[in-house]
C-alpha cells in the first residue's frame, strides 16, 4: 500500500508543478471591468426540464432560471419563503395550504397565478420514467387552487418532508401548458421566474444566462450574464480562472489548492458542504451481490490513507452513506473500518472466496477520482481481485449508472434539499435512482415510517437505523465528506454557494481588477 501512495502522491506534486507553471504565465482578464461572469464547470448541463434534469450539472444551472415555492435556507437547516410566502398545514397532516407571492413575472411576461402552480405540480408528481424524482410527490393526492393566489395540496397520508421537497428543482414553476410551447420546445427554451434567463445553449460546450430585468427581488440580479463553461479537465479549469478566461473554477482538485492560494488575483473559497465521495457497487452483478464480497471490499479501504493522499486533509473519511452537514446524521454509525485481515475473512466466507475480476468506471478529466481509482485498485488487489480501470466522459458514467451498465462507479453525492428524506429515498430505497440494485424490506419500511411522522426524534433514530443497516451491508461504500472548494477571481464579490450546492448569484457582482 506504501508504494501505492509514494505513487499516487508523486502524481500530485506533477500536477501541481503543471499549475505553477500555468499560473505564472497567466495573463490579465479581457473581461475585467464588465458583468459577465464565466464559471469553469466540471459537469456539463444537458437537461433544463426541473422534472427530468438529474445531474448537479443540470440541477444548479435549473435553479437560476426557475424557482420553487419554498426554497432553502443558505446554511442547509430548512426553508424559507419563494415563490410562496407563507404555508400552513392542517391539524390533521393531510393538507398544506400555500399562499403565493403577488407581481412576479415568468419571463414571457406573463404573470405567475395558482393555475401556474397546479400545472407545474401535477406534472413533477405524473409518473414517466424519465422523472428521476418522482418519489418526492407520492404523498400528494391533489392540487387544488383556492383562488389565483392561493393553492392546497391534499395528502394520502402525513408527510413532514413536503416544505422541504418543493423547495427542489423538480418542483419548480413552469407558465401553465409550458406558457403555449409542446413539451419538447419549452425543454430547449426553457421559461421561469428566476433571476437570469435562458440566453444561449450550445450543447457539450456552455449554456448562457442573461439577467432577467423583470426578476421580482428589486435590484437583483447584479450581473448581466452568467456562463456555466463545460470543462471535464480539471487542470484546465485552473488555468483558466489563473489566466482570467473564467472568473470561477468549480472544484479544484485539493492537490492545486496551494499552488492557487499563490496566484495573484485569485483566492480560494471554502463552504460548508453535504458532498460525499462514494463507491457505488452495482448489487444486481455476482459476486457483488453476496454481502460478504461487498463487506470484504469495504474493509479494505484505508479512508485515513486516502484523505492524507488525495485531499491533503481538505476532506475527511466518511463513517455514514449520509451527509454530516445533513438533519439525520449519525456520527454514531459505526462503519466497516480499514482491516485487511477482516476484509479476507469476509472474502473467505463468500460465494468468491479465491479470485474474480470487475471494471472501475472513472469520469474523465478528474484527477481525484483517478486516484481513488488506483488506491482501490491497488487494496482490493491483496484480496485477489483483478480491477481493470475504464475512463469515461461524465455524462456516459452518470448514464451507464442509470441504466445499471457498470460494475464499480465512483460518484460525488450533494443533498438538494434540507431534509434527508431525498437522500434516503434517492440511494437507499429498493427503487433508489442510483440504481445500485439494493434492496432490503426494513430499510424501506424506516424510510416510509420516518418521512410520515411529525415527531422530529422518531425520524432521527429511523434514519440512524438505515444508516447503520447501509453501513453493514456495504451496498455502497462511503469515502470522504468534502467542504465546497472553488477557485474564485479577487475581482468576484458576493460570491455565495449554499451547503446544499446552490449558486446565489443574484447578488454577485465584479469589480474592477487590480
Amino acid at each position: 500500500m506504501m508504494k501505492t501512495f509514494r505513487k499516487i502522491a508523486a502524481v500530485a506534486v506533477a500536477a501541481v508543478m503543471t499549475l505553477s507553471m500555468a499560473a505564472c504565465g497567466g495573463s490579465r482578464s479581457t473581461a475585467a471591468d464588465t458583468q459577465d461572469l464565466v464559471v469553469a464547470r466540471s459537469l456539463e448541463t444537458t437537461d433544463m426540464l426541473p422534472q427530468t434534469g438529474f445531474s448537479n450539472g443540470d440541477i444548479w444551472a435549473i435553479q437560476q432560471v426557475y424557482q420553487t415555492l419554498t426554497r432553502n435556507k443558505t446554511d442547509g437547516s430548512g426553508v424559507e419563503p419563494g415563490l410562496a410566502t407563507s404555508w400552513k398545514q392542517s391539524s390533521d397532516g393531510l393538507s398544506w395550504t400555500f399562499k403565493l407571492r403577488h407581481g412576479v413575472k415568468f419571463h414571457n411576461g406573463k404573470t405567475m397565478t395558482a393555475k401556474d402552480v397546479k400545472f407545474s405540480l401535477d406534472f413533477a408528481r405524473t409518473a414517466r420514467d424519465d422523472k428521476p424524482w418522482q418519489f418526492l410527490f407520492t404523498a400528494i393526492k391533489n392540487v387544488a387552487i383556492v383562488d389565483d393566489y392561493t393553492v392546497r395540496l391534499d395528502l394520502t397520508e402525513p408527510w413532514a418532508p413536503l416544505p422541504s421537497d418543493l423547495s427542489m428543482s423538480a418542483s419548480a414553476i413552469m407558465p401553465a401548458d409550458f406558457g403555449g410551447k409542446t413539451e419538447t420546445q419549452f425543454r430547449n427554451n426553457p421559461v421561469g421566474t428566476g433571476p437570469y434567463k435562458l440566453g444561449e445553449w450550445k450543447k457539450g460546450d456552455y449554456i448562457k444566462f442573461v439577467k432577467n430585468p423583470d426578476y421580482w427581488e428589486k435590484g437583483k440580479p447584479k450581473l448581466n450574464s452568467v456562463t456555466f463553461k463545460y470543462v471535464s479537465d480539471a487542470n484546465t479549469r485552473s488555468q483558466m480562472v489563473q489566466s482570467g478566461q473564467a472568473q470561477i473554477d468549480e472544484f479544484p482538485t485539493a492537490v492545486s489548492v496551494s499552488s492557487l492560494k499563490k496566484t495573484k488575483n485569485v483566492h480560494v473559497e471554502s463552504f460548508p458542504s453535504t458532498s460525499l465521495i462514494w463507491v457505488n457497487l452495482n448489487n444486481r452483478k455476482k459476486p457483488l451481490n453476496d454481502v460478504h464480497v461487498r463487506r470484504a471490499m469495504a474493509y479494505a479501504i484505508d479512508k485515513t490513507a486516502i484523505v492524507r493522499a488525495i485531499y491533503y486533509g481538505q476532506a475527511e473519511s466518511a463513517n455514514s452513506m449520509l451527509s454530516k452537514n445533513l438533519m439525520g446524521y449519525s456520527k454514531d454509525v459505526k462503519d466497516l473500518e480499514y482491516s485487511m485481515k477482516k476484509a479476507k475473512e469476509e472474502l473467505a466466507k463468500s460465494s468468491a472466496p479465491k479470485h474474480f475480476s470487475l471494471t472501475i468506471q472513472v469520469q474523465s478529466g478528474d484527477p481525484e477520482k483517478s486516484m481513488l481509482a488506483q488506491i482501490l485498485q491497488e487494496s482490493w488487489k491483496e484480496l485477489g481481485i483483478d480491477v481493470q480501470l475504464q475512463t469515461l466522459d461524465s455524462t456516459t458514467v452518470y448514464s451507464n449508472r442509470t441504466a445499471g451498465d457498470f460494475d464499480v462507479a465512483m460518484f460525488e453525492m450533494t443533498n438538494d434539499i434540507s431534509d434527508p428524506d431525498e437522500w434516503m429515498q434517492y440511494m437507499f430505497s429498493s427503487t433508489a435512482n442510483v440504481n445500485s440494485g439494493y434492496k432490503n424490506e426494513k430499510v424501506d419500511s424506516l424510510i416510509k415510517r420516518a418521512a410520515a411522522d411529525s415527531n422530529q426524534a422518531n425520524r432521527l433514530k429511523d434514519y440512524a437505523e438505515v444508516q447503520q443497516i447501509i453501513a453493514d451491508e456495504a451496498p455502497e461504500i462511503p469515502l470522504v465528506y468534502k467542504p465546497g472548494l472553488f477557485a474564485v477571481r479577487d475581482q468576484v464579490k458576493n460570491f455565495t454557494v449554499t451547503t446544499l450546492g446552490e449558486y446565489k448569484l443574484a447578488d454577485t457582482t465584479i469589480a474592477q481588477e487590480q
